[in-house]
């Protein structure tokens, strides 16, 4: 009878945490430079990458930003090529022949902890020379895609997600199923413990 109830509770466990990896797989944000949640476009020519301190600054920010994921382009950047930040090896992202567009997608199990998550889509070579977006609605496991940036004129040279800061990086959290695979190992022992204890009295 008690392996019948724990074999029901582990099943419905096993179910909800299928159901919260397919629901949070389900969408995808689509982002362009006109797009919903365009928070800066900042004008001039940096020499230099946007880090987070910048980002802070031209977002008005009261809080410190980290560096989750960075991704430049392999065509025209120069090296590295590699990706970096907390979230390396978490997302994975694709840039279009034109460079003007491109797709971020998270290959798990950690990803990004949002609200406070910000990207920024840079060129250096036009004006404005980066877009910056409020992921705000942002899961961290949605698929992210690009399209529209500077066509025919120029090109994205990296993608950057910046979230709030931790160990002067961006944060990370584990994905859902890791939370249900917990709870129904804690189950586990709480079932056996229970078990051992009806045993000796």
């Amino acid at each position: 009878m008690e392996l019948q109830k724990f074999n029901r509770a582990l099943f419905g466990a096993m179910v909800i945490s299928g159901a919260m990896g397919i629901a949070s797989q389900a969408h995808a944000l689509n982002i362009t430079p006109a797009g919903p949640g365009l928070v800066a476009t900042p004008s001039g020519l940096p020499a230099n990458s946007l880090n987070a301190d910048d980002v802070e600054l031209l977002l008005n920010l009261n809080f410190d930003l980290g560096s989750l994921y960075k991704q430049d382009e392999p065509v025209l950047a120069m090296p590295p090529y590699n990706e970096s930040g907390n979230g390396a090896g978490y997302y994975t992202t694709s840039f279009n022949g034109d460079l003007s567009g491109g797709t971020i997608s998270w290959d798990g199990p950690l990803f990004a902890d949002c609200p406070s998550c910000y990207l920024v889509v840079k060129d250096g070579h036009q004006d404005p020379y980066a877009y910056i977006f409020d992921l705000g609605n942002w899961d961290g496991q949605e698929t992210i895609n690009l399209s529209g940036f500077w066509p025919a004129q120029g090109s994205i040279s990296y993608v950057q997600i910046f979230n709030s800061a931790e160990n002067g990086g961006g944060s990370l959290v584990p994905e859902p199923e890791t939370y249900a695979m917990l709870l129904a190992g804690l189950g586990l022992v709480g079932f056996a413990a229970r078990r051992r204890l009806s045993k000796t009295v």
